[in-house]
């Protein structure tokens, strides 16, 4: 990779170095990074990345939050605006661009008391994980609603995260008697719905076609 002139970094430069990190397996080992639309709400990062944590058995997964800046200017500050992801973001990262320099002890006291990470971004462009971020706990309806942003959402069969692209009309379960007792149905209107990801919608129609066909025997047979 060539080296950038010094000072003639951009954003756009620094966004894709962490993108690429993300997604490395030494770095972030994200399955997943998805664009970030400009219409994205407060608090808004400049990256995220999915990691699966489930292994085999689950399909749990991890949001990762990075916010870029092309220097260390403002730390303090700029690091309590970090740690604002804590509400919808498994893992929270500050990445900055230090091409001949590394991060200060008073900046890792400071980004380890808040609980976010650092991330140093170097002159090649390439990112160094100087502080592992702490896993923090979400608001629940907050990390559903960045994902929705971000044209996702969690499967509520296996758990696992997948894009909305691949949602047919078959995979959307809309709640109309829940939305009903609790008072969110208007003009019988819902808004209210579920979604299942395309290996269980598939997986249930091989149950439910084995189960069909299974009956079909048993009455034969008789």
């Amino acid at each position: 990779m060539v080296k950038p002139a010094e000072n003639k970094i951009s954003e756009s430069d620094l966004r894709d170095a962490v993108a690429s990190w993300l997604v490395d397996p030494s770095g972030g080992g994200c399955v997943f990074v998805p664009a970030i639309p400009s219409a994205l709400r407060d608090p808004r990062p400049d990256a995220v990345g999915l990691r699966h944590t489930g292994g085999q058995l689950a399909g749990d997964f991890e949001v990762i939050a990075v916010e870029v800046r092309s220097s260390t200017k403002k730390f303090i500050s700029v690091s309590g605006h970090v740690s604002s992801h804590s509400i919808h973001a498994d893992r929270i990262y500050l990445a900055c661009y230090l091409p001949e320099s590394e991060f200060t002890e008073d900046q890792l006291d400071v980004a380890q008391h808040l609980g976010i990470g650092l991330i140093r971004i170097d002159h090649k462009l390439l990112c160094h994980r100087s502080v592992l971020a702490p896993a923090n706990q979400t608001i629940a309806a907050t990390r559903t609603e960045l994902l929705y942003q971000l044209g996702l959402v969690a499967c509520q069969m296996c758990g696992v995260a997948y894009s909305l692209s691949a949602t047919d009309s078959d995979a959307v379960f809309w709640n109309e008697i829940w939305a009903d007792r609790i008072g969110r149905l208007r003009n019988e209107s819902v808004y209210d719905r579920r979604y299942l990801c395309p290996d269980c919608v598939r997986n249930v129609r091989d149950l439910s076609s084995k189960k069909q066909q299974d009956n079909k025997d048993s009455r034969s047979e008789r």
